[in-house]
């Protein structure tokens, strides 16, 4: 027998109100505990206990990453597809959670539960998956490598987006939902001397970086406008009277494609070396992250997502002019293996920037978590709608080979 939403939809969304106060503990909890990326020790047992707790099926350091997990529920309808549910908890340097992960946390977590109140009459398989890392350590693409995604047939994950909340419903042919993004950095050595009794007897690696800086400044008139270059510099020498024997930046380099990235990484790493030839300093690369591919869209997903929002009746909001987010996710590699969603969704009154202390304000508040709860709903029932719904699945299916590469 084919269940019709109206089966499952009342089941789920009071399980995730029932969980309510639980859900909203775990994520004050976790944003007062912010943790950087590969270190979110505190977070992940949170998360993973809880599941556990639930009668998930927990594995702890999946893929060999510590702070990773996989929380596993079998339907009771037979074979079905293997929906996942995407967490993520870790926090920024200085700032804590000016990303809201605390957010992405429990509303992948109270979707979990809002299935798993209606998965005995459902067929298929649900994997709640916690991905550490994601500011910057790629952690998804490390469990991507690790096999953790072979038997995960769709994906579904959640992100705080100022005061916002979208679905994406529309997106042309090549169209992307994020930027790509590598991480390079260039570490210059040169020979320290005394900058006033001996300047000859020295190499400035300082100069080395600030010539690479100009260099790529210089480049900028001649990048796509979708192309973003923001560095800083690490290391810039000890006194002002030593002639700087190492000096370092680090840089991300951002697309709407991979290939013309790719294009851009070569120009870059090549101003680099000419700052090293030009200095005579000693350049070395430490080997940069896995990329984070452009996230592909699902409209199919959006669509069905944005229905149940309506459903429960939160408010959504008209998507944005331009289209995709300036941002970058390793939820884009994901995307890539793929049908995958991840739903956008306000967390404050009035506009915030990301990676901000605002935000980081925001990501605490009483509107923000309710949202994170509806949040939770939205992806709890659509993930039933993917259980149930074989033609949805297909659809999905359908329109991510259109989208290939």
């Amino acid at each position: 027998m084919t269940l019709q939403k109206s089966d499952y939809l009342q089941t789920v969304t009071q399980a995730i109100d029932t969980n309510r106060e639980e859900l909203v503990e775990i994520s004050l909890d976790i944003h007062s505990h912010p943790e950087l990326n590969f270190q979110e020790r505190h977070a992940a047992k949170l998360l993973a206990d809880t599941l556990e707790a639930h009668g998930f099926e927990v594995e702890r350091g999946v893929g060999g990453v510590e702070t990773a997990f996989r929380g596993t529920l079998e339907g009771g309808g037979g074979d079905g597809p293997t929906v996942a549910l995407l967490a993520e908890y870790d926090a920024l340097p200085e700032i804590g959670h000016g990303c809201g992960h605390n957010l992405i946390a429990i509303s992948n977590l109270g979707a979990g539960f809002g299935v798993q109140a209606a998965l005995k009459n459902l067929p298929g398989k649900l994997v709640v998956l916690g991905t550490p890392a994601e500011e910057g350590g790629g952690g998804k693409n490390r469990m991507i490598d690790a096999g953790v995604f072979d038997e995960v047939d769709i994906s579904l994950s959640s992100h705080p987006s100022s005061n916002l909340t979208t679905f994406g419903t529309t997106a042309e042919p090549g169209e992307t939902w994020s930027l790509a993004m590598v991480r390079y950095r260039f570490e210059f050595f040169g020979k320290a001397a005394h900058a006033a009794v001996q300047p000859e007897a020295g190499i400035n690696a300082l100069n080395a970086v600030i010539h690479t800086f100009n260099g790529i400044d210089s480049m900028r008139q001649h990048l796509r406008s979708d192309t973003r270059i923001h560095g800083v510099i690490t290391d810039g020498g000890t006194a002002a009277n030593v002639v700087p024997e190492f000096a370092a930046a680090d840089f991300i380099l951002r697309s709407r494609d991979r290939v013309y990235l790719n294009d851009i990484v070569q120009k870059v790493v090549a101003i680099a070396n000419g700052a090293a030839a030009m200095t005579g300093a000693r350049l070395e690369m430490p080997t940069p992250n896995v990329m984070y591919e452009d996230v592909r869209p699902s409209t199919s997903l959006a669509t069905a997502a944005e229905s149940n929002a309506h459903a429960i009746s939160m408010k959504v909001d008209p998507m944005p002019s331009g289209g995709g987010s300036g941002a970058s996710t390793d939820f884009g590699n994901v995307s890539h293996l793929m049908p995958s969603f991840a739903m956008r969704f306000a967390v404050a009154e009035e506009s915030v920037p990301g990676h901000s202390r605002l935000l980081t304000e925001a990501a605490k508040s009483p509107l923000a978590q309710e949202s994170a709860i509806n949040c939770a709903k939205v992806l709890a029932i659509t993930a039933c709608d993917l259980l149930t719904n074989p033609a949805l699945v297909e659809a999905a299916r359908a329109e991510f080979a259109e989208r290939g590469d």
